[in-house]
């Protein structure tokens, strides 16, 4: 293959997702701690899904599907390596506009651009991870140019460069080094490649069944409402309509005014010839049925809050209506539980996302607010990139995106949040003050043996995090959890300790802990919430 036309583009994004998804475990447990909660190869395989999507079965130029394929894995991007790769996808797409196809030396020019895009995306950029391993790539087709006759010499040069930039990681990284693992990201970047390798080469694959469960797939018991159940709360609407009038028998105003009289809650916003609807309403049939007038539906959902208010799963919860404030807060929740325990401390819009939330999510979240100012809480350090693109691409409210990273520090933080507050910076100030000082110490069981730095962890042995220094090891909770405790004891003296203890502790055994905290932290407030957490047995907070 000399050129990359559009059908061709397509085609290797497809070979490169599924030795990527046949990959994806090898990815998920390439972990610096030995926790199951590593998501980078599934954060990735779902960023690349949701592109694919948007231009599946389509024909036309390479600057037409790269720029569709782009467009929307940067919308569904998940994680930080999904937001990464997603800007790099849109730097290709970039360097491919107005291409019909591509040669080596375009290519290069999109790869350069690609890996702009990538290193934009991050606020302080780090070696030792995909964007090294991009950049790589990038820098060797460049320097390689002359002697590159086909797409498949270059593809193969790119495979083989990022193998050997992956195994560098670890000594531009000293966190991957302490734990003996390469990046990541950059792995699921080398699995990704090479499948577009053996699809040049017409090397056999082996393609992976497996399915990334869709986070919007969400279980409702509907054996719990009968004709007597309360339905008043009505339905939440969305629409979105390419308007098919001419412009001069649609007025967008008294559109506006006929939406208010159907309902509440009306969020509408237009981009050029289709309006995106969101209303509140207890009749949603006259709601499409006025708004079929000026156009057709590029899609709608319908979802009734009655089913949503009783304790059923959603996947935003949202508090009630209310008018248009200065300050509204939208959170990041891993499971039903903390998703309400969040609303009802006074989140606005709780996204349930047990691995890390889309753009689109966050979009979504952000359209069903009205505020001026809108505070998120990502809740997890692997939310907040995509959680700022989001951000830099909702034009409605300002948004301001935390540094946040677990929902203990959200916990700590919400009670902070002055609603009618005209200082936006002093608010933010404040909640970051309070992440700041605050201290998190982690214990978990580790599911494989490992060396991280001068300490050797067995399988199955118990320990103690605080940021990324491991304070304990050994085979018996109460004795880890206790070592770690008066560790913690002796650098300060805390005002309030919380015990936030997960699936695998019970309350009982978790209030006895308390007690003995109270005994060694005299005049402390120890407090016990439960998060039902499946990879963190116990997470102290220290404040």
């Amino acid at each position: 293959m000399e050129r990359i036309n559009g059908p061709a583009y397509r085609d290797m994004l497809q070979y490169g997702l599924c030795h990527l998804e046949a990959h994806r475990a090898a990815v998920n447990d390439l972990n610096v701690f030995p926790v199951p909660d590593g998501d980078t190869g599934t954060n990735m395989v779902m960023t690349v899904k949701n592109g694919l999507r948007s231009i599946e079965g389509q024909e036309g130029s390479l600057s037409k599907l790269s720029s569709g394929f782009a467009y929307a894995a940067v919308f569904g991007a998940r994680g930080n390596s999904g937001v990464i790769l997603s800007q790099f996808f849109r730097g290709l797409a970039a360097g491919f506009a107005g291409c019909e196809e591509a040669d080596c030396a375009v290519l290069s020019r999109a790869l350069d651009m690609g890996c702009e895009y990538a290193y934009q995306a991050v606020s302080k950029p780090v070696e030792g991870t995909i964007l090294t391993v991009l950049r790589d790539v990038s820098d060797a087709v460049r320097e390689n140019l002359p002697t590159l006759h086909s797409i498949d010499d270059a593809m193969t040069l790119m495979t083989a460069v990022a193998k050997v930039s992956l195994e560098h990681t670890p000594e531009l990284l000293p966190i991957l080094q302490k734990a003996g693992v390469v990046d990541s990201g950059g792995a699921g970047v080398v699995y990704f490649f090479d499948g577009i390798r053996k699809y040049l080469k017409g090397e056999p694959m082996t393609l992976s069944r497996e399915s990334v469960s869709p986070q919007e797939t969400l279980a409702v018991d509907y054996s719990l409402f009968d004709r007597n159940s309360d339905f008043s709360l009505g339905y939440c609407t969305e629409l979105l309509i390419q308007l098919t009038v001419a412009d001069d028998a649609f007025d967008y105003r008294a559109f506006l005014t006929r939406l208010n009289a159907l309902g509440d809650s009306v969020v509408a916003s237009r981009e050029e010839d289709k309006i995106k609807v969101h209303i509140h309403t207890a009749a949603p049939e006259t709601v499409m049925a006025f708004c079929h007038r000026f156009g057709e539906f590029l899609s709608m959902k319908v979802e009734n809050m009655s089913v949503q208010h009783t304790g059923q799963t959603v996947k935003i919860l949202c508090a009630p209506a209310s008018e248009k404030s200065k300050v509204a807060v939208v959170a990041v929740a891993p499971n039903p539980k903390l998703q309400r325990m969040l609303s009802e401390m006074g989140a606005d819009a709780v996204i349930l996302s047990e691995e890390a939330p889309s753009s689109q999510d966050f979009i979504e979240a952000f359209d069903r607010i009205s505020a001026e100012n809108l505070l998120v809480f990502p809740n997890s350090s692997n939310s907040i990139l995509s959680a700022m693109q989001a951000g830099s691409m909702y034009k409605r409210a300002k948004v301001t995106v935390l540094n946040c990273r677990s929902v203990p520090a959200c916990y700590a933080s919400l009670p902070l949040i002055d609603f009618d507050s005209t200082d936006i910076h002093a608010t933010v100030g404040a909640v970051h003050d309070t992440i700041g000082h605050l201290r998190e110490v982690s214990v978990a069981h580790a599911v494989k043996s490992v060396r991280y730095g001068d300490k050797s962890i067995v399988k199955n042995d118990y320990f103690a995090l605080l940021g990324d220094e491991v304070l304990t090891v050994g085979d018996n909770f109460n004795e880890v959890t206790l070592r770690a405790l008066r560790h913690m004891l002796a650098m300060a003296e805390w005002d309030v300790i919380t015990l936030f203890y997960g699936k695998n502790r019970t309350e009982q055994e978790t209030e006895l802990l308390a007690d003995a905290v109270r005994g060694l932290a005299k005049g402390a407030e120890v407090c016990v919430i439960s998060t039902l957490d499946p990879v963190y047995d116990l997470v102290f907070t220290f404040e």
